[in-house]
């Protein structure tokens, strides 16, 4: 079985997301075969932890015409998958005369995708295969570089041990990481990460699918000042997915939810307006499966008319989470924050100056997406 250990992502600011392809891809990548982002899970009993429960802090019924969510803060293992086949780089085919690289000369990048054969959609490793084997000659290959996609003649080299046709391309079928589940609202839509996946380019990736899985947590680097720490994540696709993803935004990447939802808490989700400077909590997991609360301190809560990014600057105060991660760190994107008992953002990004400190989106920006 291939083992996936992933460290999570976040941006100088790092955003606080565990990624293994901007995400860096995770080995064992072949010409034209696509591995899937499989990582094993082995999950263990949650570590102790001197933080409160969630049942220990106050809490506040939800106000008329305020909604509830379903608290998240568990650990979620992602797998998306681009509107296209990721490019990793360009390889030799041996063939009998030689090794031919069908795409020497033409200018692709790490992270550009291989969208079309023909004009027919790529998505697989099967695809492609079976899109080369009933061409004659040249094809017209569809790459996407930086937003902007660009058709190419290339004749395809035929392998000289199995025949077949093939582009030269080392490829990769999705990105996959490990990040935090922040709510399932009350439509069975769930929303995470609380800021985009990206791809190599730093684009958003408008994703053709994904699924969300059950993740652990088994171990922490911890972050310091001029580097960001990391939560080391693993899960399995094994375990089955608790979600889908069908979206991938500015304010995290959502879909529709089917894992169990008994063990998740019910909030009330707090207006922008009501969030002041002072005393709150974020709601992570650092070890196992388990989330705790941990104290933090928002610093600042920008007045925000229309939905934005970057809506609170927080620092952690937790003596305990101090000690273990040094701070915010990579793989609590997505954290829930609470203040006053309701669910009032996500962490989204760790400030690389100063690991204490970071930021996050109000709840509200992430609702009905």
């Amino acid at each position: 079985m291939n083992k996936k250990v992933f460290s999570t992502l976040l941006v100088p600011v790092v955003c606080a997301l565990l990624l293994c392809a901007a995400l860096a891809g995770a080995g064992g990548f072949f010409q034209e075969d696509i591995r899937g982002g499989a990582a094993l899970c082995a999950a263990g009993a949650a570590k102790e932890s001197n933080s409160l429960r969630l049942d220990e802090t106050a809490s506040f019924p939800a106000m008329s015409g305020e909604e509830t969510v379903l608290l998240g803060g568990y650990p979620i293992g992602i797998d998306i998958r681009p509107q296209g086949v990721i490019i990793t780089s360009k390889v030799g085919v041996v063939t009998k005369n030689g090794v031919v690289t069908p795409f020497s000369g033409v200018e692709i990048d790490q992270g550009d995708l291989l969208c079309a054969i023909n004009g027919e959609q790529v998505r697989s490793a099967d695809d492609i295969a079976r899109l080369l084997e009933k061409s004659d000659g040249e094809v017209t290959v569809t790459i996407e570089h930086a937003g902007r996609r660009e058709n190419y003649l290339v004749t395809p080299a035929e392998d000289s041990v199995n025949g077949q046709k093939k582009l030269g391309l080392m490829l990769q079928e999705s990105v996959s990481g490990v990040g935090t589940l922040t709510f399932v609202d009350g439509r069975g839509r769930y929303g995470a990460l609380g800021h985009p996946v990206k791809d190599a380019h730093g684009n958003t990736i408008e994703p053709e699918g994904g699924n969300i899985y059950p993740a652990a947590i088994k171990g922490v680097v911890p972050g310091k000042r001029g580097k960001a720490g990391e939560l080391k994540g693993v899960y399995s696709k094994e375990s089955g997915s608790i979600g889908e993803i069908d979206s991938d935004n500015i304010f995290g990447i959502f879909g529709k939810y089917c894992g169990n939802g008994e063990k998740l808490t019910e909030i009330a989700v707090a207006p922008r307006e009501s969030v002041q400077p002072g005393k709150a909590y974020i709601y992570s997991t650092v070890f196992g499966t388990s989330p705790r609360l941990y104290e933090i301190e928002i610093i600042k809560a920008e007045r925000q008319n229309s939905p934005l990014d970057k809506s609170m600057v927080v620092r952690v105060t937790d003596r305990k989470l101090l000690a273990e991660t040094g701070g915010i760190v990579q793989g609590m994107s997505g954290s829930p924050v609470i203040q006053n008992g309701k669910l009032v953002g996500a962490i989204t990004h760790v400030l690389i100056d100063d690991p204490t400190k970071g930021y996050a989106v109000y709840a509200e920006w992430m609702m009905g997406r």
